[in-house]
């Protein structure tokens, strides 16, 4: 395992704490995790008695928004050579085995800026990790229905229907709740970008990503189950954030980036 860069996991709690203890026992069977780091956003939820058979780091501080929270823990970690798994405390690792090789992955292909693993939900149905970069098609049929119809051949696309389930493949970005990042991909400057609170910051890292001539990949051998809740579409408080994201995106970007070459 020396050969491996130094890893480390990073998550953001926000009233999840009940989820930590079984998120923390699937990370158990990695002896060369250097460090969890919580970043924690609900300081009125202690985390004192939380245990774990590897070092864990607990930081409070106000809740500035989900990509603030990581980039706060990427900041704790001072080798450049390192990869941290950013995600959210509502996870669980099912394939502990293939992280190791995941690392291997990334230490033998330097172009790579990040990778994102499968996901399920704990039921076992799909979650639907990796995605094209949205069109104003694809952003229609994503939020209205009757749009997926009309433009269910882009629609396909974006969701990435009929790409290989097998094996590591370029995509254009990845979802934000499980993600391996190569801690020096902007050279030290901020990950995320703060400006978005809730939502997009996946999507808005991946583009720059692309830009800075590093890729994102999907690498399905990593698997994690996830308590996925849906907020923005349950709850009119995290369609909000989704929109006022979005809005913000488009704005930052004058409209939708693309990946250039495929």
């Amino acid at each position: 395992m020396s050969d491996l860069p130094p890893f480390y996991v990073i998550t953001v709690n926000y009233h999840a704490g009940s989820y930590l203890p079984e998120f923390i026992a699937s990370l158990a069977a990695l002896p060369f995790l250097k460090r969890l780091i919580i970043v924690n956003h609900s300081p009125e939820e202690s985390l004192a008695a939380l245990s774990a058979p590897f070092p864990l780091q607990v930081i409070n501080q106000k809740n500035a928004g989900y990509g603030a929270g990581l980039n706060r823990g990427l900041r704790e970690i001072g080798e450049k050579n390192a990869v941290a798994l950013l995600c959210n405390p509502d996870l669980a690792l099912a394939t502990p085995a293939k992280v190791a090789e995941a690392l291997a992955y990334m230490a033998a292909q330097p172009r790579v800026g990040c990778l994102i693993p499968r996901s399920v939900t704990f039921e076992g149905q799909p979650i639907l990790a990796c995605r094209e970069f949205y069109t104003w098609k694809t952003l229609l049929a994503v939020r209205i229905g009757f749009f997926r119809r009309v433009f269910a051949e882009p629609y396909r696309r974006h969701l990435m229907l009929d790409a290989p389930v097998e094996g590591p493949l370029e995509v254009d970005w990845g979802y934000g709740a499980a993600m391996f990042f190569r801690v020096s991909a902007f050279g030290g400057a901020p990950a995320f970008d703060e400006n978005f609170f809730l939502y997009m910051e996946d999507v808005d890292l991946c583009v720059n990503l692309w830009r800075t001539g590093l890729s994102v990949v999907s690498y399905p051998e990593v698997l994690f189950r996830h308590h996925s809740q849906r907020d923005s579409t349950r709850r009119w408080r995290f369609l909000r954030y989704h929109l006022v994201s979005l809005a913000k995106f488009i704005w930052k970007y004058r409209g939708l980036p693309q990946r250039s070459i495929r």
